[in-house]
């Protein structure tokens, strides 16, 4: 079977699922949906696929097996629920949506059906951090006792102002954490398992948005070990996100998508895949990781499995933001469900 894949909205993060696409020996390309005229003719021209703006003529393609979800944060679950009315298999990009109440629905009206739903954190599929996670779980460095988190971006004006959704909570759900951090954080609830519980200080220190720009929280995880996080898009020049994990033999670096050190006798390097996201900014530099991605959905709707990444994995990271936010609003220590 070569799978029908439509993408919804035509923004440069769709170019990058369209180019994914159109590489798959599996797969082709089954139109666009979008609000975007410009955007649209340029990549009607770029990639000789149809355009659409009614949604209903979209989905009622009968090449149409699939839609990746490429438009505002929080309108994927609008678009989500489109695709699962019309029994379309969904990738979403991240984060899933914006709120925990949002994602329960979708959660909700995917019960029941026979629909692959995935969610794009491409970062799993780094070989470097599937070492780095594969080295932490055997562990070789001992009962892990801390692990920093750093996410210190720096993004200027400009990329608020030359999107009007982004750093606002209608359409962004906020900004540098739900925005920015949900990959490193995605990485680190699977690296470390559950959070117990969060406290956590979120503030707008220099743009003028909505949303944060700057957040510090420390975590307890279910298994014992302490975290910390801070998580900017104001900490000028900007430096590669970071996952540092402390065990009682030894200490493991995660930053730019890299192992950087190890304090394993005999550690040595082993991939050298990047992040594909430039380090301490928003631009792409790859599009390989989000092409393993699309891979990965494309096997699971063709064989009938679970997705890398579903809905329920994709919750995890939007509660833990959300805890966030509700530990600083409320300034004390959040618990979160550990279900």
């Amino acid at each position: 079977m070569n799978l029908g894949i439509g993408i919804v909205a035509s923004g440069a993060i769709a170019e990058v699922h369209a180019a994914c696409i159109e590489a798959q020996s599996n797969a082709h390309l089954a139109g666009i949906l979008t609000r975007s005229k410009n955007n649209a003719k340029s990549l009607a021209e770029k990639f000789n696929i149809e355009v659409f703006t009614d949604s209903a003529i979209f989905y009622s393609q009968t090449a149409l097996d699939a839609v990746c979800i490429c438009n505002e944060s929080g309108l994927h679950g609008k678009s989500i629920l489109q695709a699962i009315e019309a029994k379309k298999h969904i990738l979403s990009e991240k984060p899933l949506e914006t709120t925990l109440s949002k994602i329960d629905s979708i959660i909700d009206k995917l019960n029941g059906q026979k629909i692959s739903l995935g969610v794009v954190f491409q970062n799993r599929m780094n070989p470097n951090y599937i070492a780095f996670k594969k080295t932490i779980q055997s562990v070789k460095l001992g009962e892990v006792l801390l692990v920093n988190t750093q996410v210190n971006w720096y993004l200027d004006d400009n990329y608020y102002k030359s999107n009007n959704w982004r750093g606002t909570i209608a359409l962004d759900g906020g900004a540098a954490l739900i925005n920015q951090s949900i990959h490193p954080l995605d990485l680190l609830i699977d690296l470390m398992g559950a959070v117990r519980s969060v406290g956590a200080q979120v503030e707008t220190k220099t743009h003028d948005i909505e949303g944060e720009d700057l957040a510090v929280a420390h975590l307890t995880f279910q298994r014992g070990a302490l975290g910390t996080l801070s998580a900017g898009t104001c900490l000028y020049p900007g430096y590669p996100e970071s996952i540092t994990v402390y065990g009682t033999k030894g200490n493991m670096v995660f930053e730019g998508g890299l192992i950087r050190s190890c304090s394993l006798p005999g550690w040595k390097p082993t991939a050298n895949l990047r992040n594909n996201l430039t380090s301490g900014s928003a631009k792409l530099n790859s599009i390989e990781l989000h092409q393993a991605v699309i891979d990965d959905f494309i096997k699971s709707v063709l064989e009938d499995k679970e997705p890398l990444v579903n809905a329920k994995e994709a919750r995890k990271s939007v509660a833990l933001i959300e805890a966030i936010y509700k530990a600083s609003e409320k300034k004390q220590i959040i618990k979160l469900e550990l279900s």
